[in-house]
């Protein structure tokens, strides 16, 4: 008995449902490839509302810490997924870089309507963090989508290590306070967007060298946060 594929069987409904569930994703992304303007506006759209949200997501605790000091997610993930999006690295990076800048601005004009005074200089240290930081990350989300496990799970690694950093600091000082310092809500929003990404990385294999990654790229993590924390202490002139 013939048990190869016949040109029928190969035409039959259900294999051009699963061509169809494929070729879908890879459409919108052409679309978005060849209307650079939309994919761009969208960047923006994307980056000012999360910057904005966090404004919202870090008024909820009740201390006052320095500027992104309880929340990462909002300012990593949506570069991260633009440049998932994207076809080309090149366009991935910019568009990345253009999301991160414009999630700064997000937060620059809420608490701009919002709070009675902030330093403006802090802003132009995250401007640059946000312009190598998000182009990094934009470059990455492209990667994001390769066939080889090893380089999709280093690209997923690399923004939930940026994650885990902050995740680590905000639990402690939630347990030490008790609850009092740190809003339940902020904790849950990292880790939604941290499982966000484990989802989206294809393959359990893939998933667990992602976790490690993040594990081993966190140490670095923690004292590039202290630096970037550090210049912003230094732009604010309060020393």
């Amino acid at each position: 008995m013939n048990t190869n594929p016949t040109p029928s069987s190969r035409n039959s409904p259900a294999g051009g449902e699963n061509r169809s569930q494929q070729e879908l994703p890879s459409a919108i992304r052409d679309f978005l490839d060849q209307h650079l303007g939309l994919f761009l506006a969208l960047s923006v759209g994307a980056g000012f509302g999360c910057g904005a949200l966090a404004v919202f997501v870090d008024g909820l605790s009740s201390e006052g810490l320095p500027f992104l000091e309880w929340s990462v997610g909002l300012y990593v993930t949506p570069p991260f997924l633009i440049g998932w999006m994207a076809v080309r690295s090149r366009t991935a990076a910019i568009a990345g870089s253009v999301t991160y800048l414009s999630a700064v601005l997000g937060h620059l004009a809420i608490t701009h309507l919002t709070a009675d005074d902030y330093n403006m200089r802090e802003y132009w240290v995250w401007v640059l963090v946000g312009f190598i930081t998000g182009a990094l990350l934009g470059f990455l989300g492209n990667r994001f989508r390769s066939h080889v496990p090893g380089v999709r799970a280093f690209a997923a690694g690399f923004p939930l290590g940026l994650i885990a950093v902050f995740l680590w600091v905000s639990v402690r000082a939630y347990v030490r306070s008790g609850g009092e310092d740190i809003h339940l809500g902020v904790l849950l929003l990292e880790g939604v967007l941290a499982l966000l990404l484990l989802a989206l990385c294809r393959g359990w294999a893939a998933r667990g060298v992602a976790l490690v990654w993040a594990a081993v790229l966190s140490i670095p993590f923690a004292f590039g946060m202290l630096s970037v924390f550090s210049l912003v202490w230094f732009a604010s002139g309060d020393y």
